[in-house]
């Protein structure tokens, strides 16, 4: 299962059928737990998590000339909204629908934005014209997708988080032997990790997420294309436990380059943590994070999965 076929899958959180289609396609005999989390492996204590869910927005209502409003789902900045392409999708239909906002023309002055003021519109006229496509209230709409190697990085929609999830997928193809799993609505609150750590016999875990990139205030000196990020603080804590400092020293030893700094907000590793069971976020730097058009440098995929791979041979 290549990135491209990841980043092309719809995973809104709390709608994450299609990613999660993949990736059992990708490994075959795999469990799927009551909130939609799938898991592998389990020959050893570590398990190594990346989430499967993506931001976007969720269609609220529908007017009577057929514009569908909407409420975001996750954190997006309202400025990249306005004039954006999106994909609604459901069962058996894909439909293509763009943000509108009145043009420059028609503005007597600079506008704030607020998502609360726009629209999807999907080129009909009426409600009963949406509704005989499918579209209803709480249908999910994903940025429409994209994908572009460019230089040394790839460009892709939803890169946060389905580079983690090719990166748990190319391990375990390699035969890594640990637990890989797969969770569900990260984006609006760890909701599937928490359901998961709640009830797991998981001994620790490693969560392989992005990282925003890149503010000194906030990550640190950490770069693109020199490793993941072994990231010992975010807006839920501090991880410098342990765990961090063995990941640090079988990377060392191995020669796997990594960095260490610090996140804006947060990742799964929070909910396995408050769970009693230690955790450590690897972080895959990402530019222009929860926006239609992240990038991610290849040396950092490529050095992310051997990291897993040596992890799962002497984490235990």
């Amino acid at each position: 299962m290549d990135l491209a076929a990841l980043t092309g899958a719809y995973g809104v959180s709390g709608f994450e059928d299609d990613v999660r289609r993949k990736i059992l396609e990708a490994v075959g005999d795999a469990s799927v737990d009551d909130f939609g989390n799938v898991a592998v492996g389990g020959k050893s204590g570590i398990a190594f998590v990346a989430h499967m869910d993506e931001v976007g927005l969720l269609v609220t209502s529908i007017e009577d000339d057929g514009r569908l409003k909407f409420r975001k789902v996750g954190g997006i900045d309202d400025k990249i909204l306005p004039g954006t392409a999106v994909t609604l999708y459901g069962d058996g239909f894909r439909l293509e629908g763009v943000i509108g906002i009145a043009p420059p023309h028609f503005q007597q002055q600079q506008q704030q934005i607020s998502w609360q003021d726009l629209y999807i519109d999907i080129g009909v006229s009426s409600r009963q014209e949406a509704e005989s496509l499918g579209v209803a209230p709480m249908t999910p709409a994903a940025f429409s997708r994209r994908y572009a190697e460019m230089g040394k990085f790839i460009s892709a929609t939803a890169v946060d988080d389905r580079s983690g999830c090719w990166a748990l997928l190319e391990a375990y193809r390699r035969g890594a032997d640990a637990t890989f799993v797969w969770t569900v609505q990260e984006e609006v609150g760890l909701m599937g990790a928490r359901a998961l750590a709640s009830r797991s016999n998981i001994k620790s875990a490693v969560i392989v997420d992005t990282t925003a990139c890149c503010h000194p205030n906030f990550t640190g000196g950490v770069k693109p294309g020199q490793g993941p990020v072994i990231r010992i603080f975010d807006n839920y804590g501090a991880y410098n436990n342990k765990l961090a400092k063995k990941i640090l020293e079988i990377a060392r030893r191995r020669g796997i380059p990594v960095q260490i700094g610090a996140g804006g907000g947060g990742t799964d590793a929070a909910a396995f943590f408050v769970s009693g069971i230690p955790a450590v976020s690897i972080g895959i730097l990402s530019k222009y994070s929860h926006s239609p058009v992240e990038m991610v440098h290849k040396d950092d995929l490529r050095h992310t999965v051997e990291l897993i791979v040596a992890l799962s041979e002497e984490l235990h």
